[in-house]
């Protein structure tokens, strides 16, 4: 597995280099959007034609919907028990509730379980939470800001509109998402039976992983930490329900309903906190840089607790 990972662990080496280019931010953003606008579609082509449908997938999907749905309100009664604000308790709910189902799950969950293992990935992004998290996200932000009893006047109710803007842009203007409303339409009316796509699954598969390792290398951040004991104590508390608490919830819910649940789908439920938590945080004042703290313990444990686990094996 050593010559799968080598690429890997180069393309984000590249991307930590390329943090302090001065067109670093540029590059960043035009990858990410190619990697939306084309890559998670044909991503998602290939994981809804080829993939055979039967009772035992949609039972093990149910039961990973069912068990994230529950880390969402384990992570929020956790930030209600040991935050002291309100902001802290929408950080700290953000970063044990929404994984990087994308550009980190599909690498990864190929890098560890193969192109079977990807085709899982993709299914678990697309079905999200029924809801695509990053509404969800939205929502629970806007729930707790309108409860401020004091509210900070008129730039929270510009923040609020910006952060539905956002919301309804992702799921408006979103390849990924109606590609995959489209596939499953054809799977239930017309495709019956899945067809084969080793070919595309291997291509896919060949390009995901790079960029993927890329992103996080341009992305994640690497200075401007400063926080309190405490504030880390907590901070790692939700990272643990992110990475831990999660997957254990899954294997109950699998273990009570006698389901069979694929372990790449264990994995999906352990990724890394969402980018996206960020970006909802920073809008709305919810202790962005709690969220940033989140994230880059997350991601760093979740990517090299799979790296080690492949090297190993």
């Amino acid at each position: 597995m050593l010559p799968d990972l080598l690429p890997l662990v180069i393309a984000a080496l590249v991307g930590l280099r390329l943090q302090s280019w001065r067109h670093g931010e540029r590059l960043r953003a035009r990858l990410w959007q190619a990697n939306y606008v084309l890559v998670l579609p044909i991503a998602a082509c290939y994981a809804f034609l080829s993939i055979d449908v039967d009772t035992r997938l949609v039972a093990a999907i149910a039961c990973s919907l069912a068990a994230w749905w529950l880390t969402v309100g384990v992570s929020y009664a956790y930030a209600r028990t040991v935050a002291r604000t309100r902001p802290m308790v929408g950080a700290l709910t953000f970063i044990g509730a929404f994984p990087n189902t994308g550009f980190i799950g599909y690498p990864l969950a190929h890098l560890a379980f193969g192109a079977d293992g990807l085709r899982l990935a993709v299914i678990y992004d697309q079905v999200n939470l029924v809801v695509p998290s990053i509404v969800v996200a939205t929502v629970f932000a806007r729930v707790l800001t309108d409860r401020d009893a004091a509210p900070a006047a008129a730039g929270a109710g510009e923040r609020q509109a910006s952060t539905f803007a956002i919301a309804r842009r992702q799921v408006l203007l979103s390849p990924p998402l109606w590609t995959a409303a489209v596939l499953i339409a054809l799977r239930a009316t017309v495709l019956h039976d899945p067809i084969e796509l080793a070919a595309l699954g291997s291509v896919v598969g060949a390009i995901v992983g790079p960029i993927g390792f890329l992103l996080l290398g341009l992305s994640i951040p690497l200075h401007g930490f400063d926080h309190g004991r405490r504030e880390a104590a907590t901070t790692v508390g939700a990272s643990l329900i992110r990475l831990l608490v999660a997957p254990l919830l899954l294997a109950a819910i699998a273990f009570a309903t006698g389901t069979h649940v694929p372990r790449v789908l264990y994995l999906c439920a352990a990724l890394p906190t969402a980018f996206h938590a960020l970006v909802i945080s920073r809008l709305h004042d919810l202790e962005p840089a709690i969220v940033r703290l989140g994230v880059v313990i997350t991601t760093i444990a979740s990517v090299t607790a799979v790296v080690g686990w492949v090297a190993l094996r």
